[in-house]
């Protein structure tokens, strides 16, 4: 098992750095792309170096380790070998023109990581899912089909590779690489994307919480200035408002709302709705969480006003319902009023019954 093809058109190979111990053989199968998923270098192989493209990504089979980011350069890299310039890719019944071989240590975690990426990339017809196209799927829709398009795509890579199978941590990666479009066009595509930009801030999140401290000022996000990643869901999510009661000073619109899961077990108890609305960190937060504080109360940014309308709490609060929400940015449900905008700003909505 030294490297692997994997079924389809591409001359596509994965496996692990032994099969770089057989020069022969990566010349016996036309392979002169090489993309090493481990720091590796050319260096020692003399002239037989020059018959290769040579790329190599420096990362470890951790959980945490970011992969994600170098997706869209590991996928260039490979159409580049596979499909070199003034070669075609429109005659599905051709195979590639070109070879290359993917590989990490063993060939299990990270090489098959990149390969899928690649077929994602390449083939999203494949794994849309059939009551969707892949290339007109909306954010949504692909957050939907995420985990199915990710398994059928990694079958493709066991079929040939029993031993592929990549840690659960870069599998949500290729998840999000999915929801993202699988965006390729530079190598810098992930890095400016919001989904990543989301999900980085996230493990930073996740990092401060395990020292027990707040996250350092200038890695806050704010919802509200972050660009957006469903502009549909934010159209109609927007006509409806969270106010405070006191001033009715604008605190949310319902696209930075929070869903959580406990207030059908709070109604199963007979203890009425929550007592909190949770939403997303926003700007006018900002004075309440510069000085570092794990927790602290928030008031309405209105000078005049400045009621009481909530607290926030890095570490995460317990709702009265039983669910654990975590960072935690609540609004007393006692201290806000819920309006629609397309009905006039001054009439107030009748309490909800459910999440919001």
């Amino acid at each position: 098992m030294a490297l692997n093809r994997i079924p389809g058109r591409d001359n596509l190979y994965v496996g692990g750095i032994f099969a770089l111990r057989k020069p022969d053989l990566l010349v016996e199968k036309k392979i002169d792309h090489v993309l090493s998923v481990i720091k590796y270098s050319f260096g020692g192989w003399g002239e037989e170096a020059k018959r290769f493209q040579h790329m190599s990504i420096d990362v470890d089979d951790m959980e945490d380790e970011d992969l994600l980011v170098h997706f869209s350069s590991a996928v260039r890299f490979i159409d580049r070998g596979l499909y070199p310039p003034g070669s075609t890719s429109s005659d599905d019944n051709a195979t590639s023109p070109g070879s290359v071989f993917v590989h990490c240590a063993m060939g299990k975690s990270r090489s098959v990581s990149c390969a899928v990426a690649y077929m994602l990339y390449k083939y999203p017809h494949r794994y849309g899912g059939k009551q969707f196209e892949a290339s007109t799927m909306s954010t949504a829709q692909r957050r939907e089909t995420a985990t199915e398009a990710v398994a059928q795509a990694l079958k493709g890579v066991q079929e040939v590779r029993s031993i592929a199978e990549p840690n659960p941590g870069f599998m949500r990666q290729l998840e999000l690489w999915w929801e993202m479009g699988c965006p390729a066009d530079s190598n810098g595509a992930v890095e400016s994307h919001p989904i990543y930009q989301k999900w980085l801030y996230e493990r930073k999140l996740e990092e401060s919480r395990a020292a027990h401290m707040a996250p350092e000022t200038e890695w806050i996000r704010f919802e509200d200035e972050a660009p957006t990643v469903d502009a549909s869901v934010a159209v109609r999510d927007e006509q409806k408002e969270l106010r405070c009661k006191m001033c009715r000073r604008v605190l949310a619109n319902y696209k930075f709302v929070i869903d959580h899961q406990g207030t059908g077990n709070s109604a199963k108890k007979n203890k009425g709705p929550c007592g909190h609305i949770f939403v997303e960190t926003l700007s006018w937060m900002r004075p309440a969480l510069e000085d570092g504080a794990l927790e602290g109360r928030l008031t309405c940014p209105n000078t005049k006003c400045t009621a009481l309308v909530g607290r926030f709490a890095w570490q995460g609060l317990r709702c009265n319902c039983g669910e654990w929400v975590c960072p935690t940015f609540s609004l007393k449900r006692s201290a806000v009023d819920e309006s629609d905008r397309s009905a006039g700003s001054a009439i107030r909505m009748p309490p909800r019954s459910g999440n919001l």
